[in-house]
């Protein structure tokens, strides 16, 4: 694992996405913080997350689509599959070197504590919980962009498709009201990942919303772990 976590991080900057990726996350991130904090005099850290979680949805695909399409497409996924690594090792890598390279955009974001603890007050169990919060759902999409990733090799396909998915996963809590029957519109809260992110960023841990997270990374990992098992007995 730890090698392919190696080859896909020297990968993901040498190829120039990642720099990329880290530029436009924190000219975003940047341009967040100072119309909803800075400007309004507000210190509270959730003005910040909350539209960044849009930019997220939007820039998670980036960095996934070519994790296993890209090797499909050139053909060098089968010197992949031969080598002696588990399946499961390689989708680890993979998934670690892009939650990786998110968790560096996402640290540097912690300068805006900083400016708001000079500037003014916030809630640190808030922050904490939206940071939770924030790595939580990087980590469930990071899985499924690597799923859709696994499926294809068009790049710009797995991209569109992930940030559907991303997208329906996100709002299903919004249209739940327009869903008929009480057992739809249970389950459209359930799968929510919006509510579950708000309650971290009120500063809840519940156990259910950690497991809903962590449920969805093991899934879909295990998922690419058995699409990677097919073709390297194909």
């Amino acid at each position: 694992m730890k090698a392919v976590f190696q080859k896909e991080l020297g990968q993901l900057f040498h190829s120039v996405i990642g720099y990329i990726y880290l530029a436009v996350f924190l000219l975003i991130g940047g341009c967040y913080f100072l119309v909803y904090n800075l400007l309004q005099a507000n210190g509270d850290i959730r003005n910040f997350f909350s539209p960044m979680m849009s930019t997220v949805i939007f820039l998670l695909p980036v960095l996934t689509m070519r994790s296993y399409a890209e090797e499909r497409r050139m053909h060098t996924d089968r010197l992949l599959l031969s080598a002696p690594v588990s399946s499961l090792s390689v989708a680890l890598g993979k998934f670690f070197a892009i939650l990786t390279i998110f968790s560096i955009g996402l640290a540097f974001t912690l300068f805006y504590l900083l400016v708001l603890a000079v500037l003014g007050r916030f809630d640190p169990l808030v922050a904490l919980g939206c940071y939770m919060g924030m790595l939580a759902a990087a980590a469930a999409f990071i899985s499924i962009g690597l799923l859709i990733s696994a499926l294809t090799e068009n790049q710009i396909i797995a991209c569109i498709v992930t940030y559907a998915v991303l997208l329906g996963l996100w709002l299903v809590g919004f249209a739940r009201s327009y869903l008929p029957g009480e057992l739809l519109r249970t389950l459209a809260g359930y799968l929510s990942a919006a509510d579950r992110f708000a309650e971290f960023s009120m500063g809840i841990f519940d156990l259910s919303t950690v497991v809903y997270y962590l449920g969805i990374s093991a899934f879909f990992l295990f998922a690419v772990t058995l699409v990677s098992e097919g073709r390297r007995q194909a």
